[in-house]
């Protein structure tokens, strides 16, 4: 078994005065986060365009140049809470724009970064330039990215990374991304967390709806309740698919008994095998009983692109 508690934070988008409002409302939202037990927050995206900004200014004079100076409250509150930070920002340097998240471990220090791999119309038109897919490893996980448009682009953003064997997708958003996410899940068969204000979504491997919520709701509208969505998930995790496995899980599960959560969805033709006990591993089950993930069994018909 192995646990993480992850949590999406909605900001409210234009209705804040000051770049510094936004920055202090996040603060706090880490803070709430953190007390209910949250390890990984993944804030919504490029939050310091979610002010109001002064009349007639561009998009480039919203890039910030020094984006550590004016996060350092938010990163320390981090800090303080221990709590992992996916912090996503429109960035300027010498090379021009950037649509970012930084990934900052419990410390603060930075385990990498993840730029948007297909900028919107209007963010090209500007100058914001694309990225390459990469991955980021935190605490012994495996974690793709997304930004926004970049969901509409599997083969261009989920494809590569998913080769590397990620072990979840963060997708800090400014769009809901619909059915296309639950589809995505079952097709990568990894969760995915989309941190997008109106309504943020927790999917498990399975596409199987862990945790949603944001702005949308009325209660938040009214003023009432906290704008964070979050859910644990058990990443000592895999998704099977039922052909040639399917003779064997009722032998798993009278072998393990409690050690082992079995959960099938007729539909999509996938068990998905967990262990919920912290002397065994999927892993060993699999070995024990010669099971094949989804992933595999796949690729033994239509072979998957090897990792560079």
């Amino acid at each position: 078994m192995n646990e993480k508690t992850i949590a999406a934070l909605a900001l409210r988008d234009t209705e804040y005065d000051t770049l510094e409002e936004t920055f202090r409302d996040a603060t706090r939202l880490v803070s709430d986060a953190a007390r209910q037990g949250a390890e990984l927050l993944v804030l919504p995206e490029t939050i310091n365009l979610l002010h109001r900004p002064k009349e007639g200014m561009t998009l480039t004079e919203c890039a910030m140049e020094d984006w550590q100076g004016p996060t350092e409250q938010l990163r320390e509150a981090a800090v303080r809470a221990r709590v992992a930070l996916v912090l996503p920002l429109l960035v300027r340097d010498a090379s021009g724009l950037a649509n970012r998240f930084y990934f900052l471990d419990r410390d603060g220090s930075l385990l990498g970064e993840y730029q948007k791999c297909v900028p919107s119309v209007g963010e090209a038109a500007c100058g914001v330039r694309p990225g390459t897919p990469k991955t980021i490893r935190w605490e012994g996980l495996s974690f793709g990215g997304s930004i926004c448009i970049d969901l509409y682009y599997p083969q261009t953003v989920f494809e590569p990374q998913f080769a590397k064997g990620v072990d979840a997708f963060l997708l800090p958003s400014m769009t809901p991304g619909g059915s296309l996410l639950e589809a995505y899940a079952v097709t990568y068969g990894v969760p995915f967390i989309l941190a997008y204000s109106p309504w943020s979504r927790i999917l498990d491997r399975d596409g199987r709806e862990l945790a949603a919520g944001g702005y949308r709701s009325e209660t938040l509208r009214a003023g009432f309740g906290i704008p964070i969505v979050q859910a644990t998930i058990n990443f000592d995790a895999v998704s099977l698919f039922a052909d040639f496995n399917q003779q064997k899980m009722a032998d798993v599960a009278k072998h393990y008994g409690p050690k082992v959560r079995i959960r099938f969805d007729q539909p999509n033709c996938i068990f998905v095998l967990e262990s919920r006990s912290p002397d065994l591993t999927v892993a060993e089950v699999m070995r024990e009983f010669e099971l094949i993930s989804r992933r595999d069994y796949l690729a033994q018909l239509n072979p998957l692109p090897k990792p560079e």
